[in-house]
């Protein structure tokens, strides 16, 4: 018999095919709207709900704002306050109990970063403060700065007791940034609080993170848009239900010296940002998963995620022009991604 979680996928994907073939129910035409955004986690977050009763759905979306202030205060590596923060300063001196919803995210974490040989890594923090992108403060570190660094940059390094619920770094100096994963998960939080007051037609989107459940009144499914990596104003809209999205590029948190990009998103194994890729997007049953893939593949490549995670998780890359004066980037996409409509909206 199938595990519950081979379960949860299977009917993942019926509902995904379902949605493509354009054969599921639409939701009532009279629910009332709300839709709100908050500054949180670095980002705008942005709820959209449908429900038959406006005073209700306002509950529930302040309810589901909350979610993003309780992940806050346990995942924010901004914070001092923080349960990570906490965290990163005992858990080299012997292992620490921390909270399920911690332990839960960092548990995925591992699990993906050995899916991936390594290409999701969140104890790239040292990596990720040499370069100044944690406070934005960028500079460009020299190869010894870089080589003294590396060897505290390893997901190996932490090591997890699931009966005990602890966390321990196996080496000095060790120290955890969620800020590829921590984001998804609040969004997951935020749709399960949905759910769980009643509400079942809603998106919760975080900067590049979101995930929809149910479908606008009156439409087969929610219609999203994928940023431009160019800045020219064009986006891709293309249809989602049930599932979650999220997009990892490196034209948000980035310096340029001598007319080279460097972005945020660091290789584990050399310490250096990844060149050539400007987008890629994934979608997945969760936003947890969808958020740490998009990641993940960015750094471990086009050709090796599409060949080893291209039939599990829809898939697009935007692809760096090779020419500065070329205007269309380059696309490459698994066949279960799904096809653009109205592309090149523009502002």
């Amino acid at each position: 018999m199938a595990s519950d979680a081979c379960w949860r996928r299977l009917s993942w994907w019926f509902g995904l095919s379902c949605w493509l073939l354009a054969g599921c129910r639409t939701a009532p035409p009279s629910l009332d709207l709300v839709r709100r955004s908050e500054p949180l986690l670095g980002t705008f977050v942005t709820i959209t709900a449908y429900g038959e009763n406006r005073h209700g759905v306002n509950a529930a979306v302040s309810a589901s704002f909350e979610e993003f202030r309780r992940i806050d205060s346990l995942m924010s590596i901004h914070r001092a306050d923080s349960e990570l923060s906490r965290l990163n300063a005992r858990a080299d001196a012997g292992p620490v109990v921390v909270s399920p919803d911690l332990f839960r995210v960092i548990t995925k974490a591992q699990e993906i970063a050995g899916e991936t040989e390594g290409s999701f890594d969140v104890t790239i923090r040292p990596l990720a403060d040499l370069w100044g992108f944690i406070w934005k403060e960028y500079r460009l570190p020299t190869d010894a700065q870089l080589k003294a660094v590396l060897p505290r940059v390893n997901y190996r390094l932490v090591q997890l007791d699931a009966e005990k619920r602890t966390v321990h770094f196996l080496a000095t100096g060790v120290s955890l940034d969620l800020g590829g994963i921590a984001k998804g998960y609040a969004v997951d939080c935020a749709i399960e609080k949905m759910r769980s007051i009643g509400f079942t037609n809603a998106m919760v989107k975080a900067g590049g993170d979101l995930r929809v459940i149910g479908v606008p009144p009156g439409k087969t499914n929610w219609m999203v848009q994928l940023e431009d990596p160019g800045k020219a104003g064009r986006r891709t809209r293309i249809p989602l239900r049930d599932a979650a999205l999220s997009t990892s590029g490196n034209y948000e948190n980035y310096f340029e010296v001598d007319g080279v990009r460097y972005s945020h998103i660091l290789n584990p194994r050399t310490g250096l940002p990844v060149q050539g890729i400007a987008a890629c997007t994934v979608i997945a049953p969760t936003c947890i998963e969808s958020d740490a893939m998009a990641t993940a593949c960015f750094v471990y490549g086009v050709e090796k995620s599409l060949a080893k995670f291209g039939a599990r998780f829809p898939t697009q890359f935007t692809l760096m022009p090779t020419n500065g004066a070329q205007e269309v980037w380059s696309i490459r996409k698994g066949d279960s991604f799904p096809a653009g409509g109205s592309n090149c909206v523009r502002d």
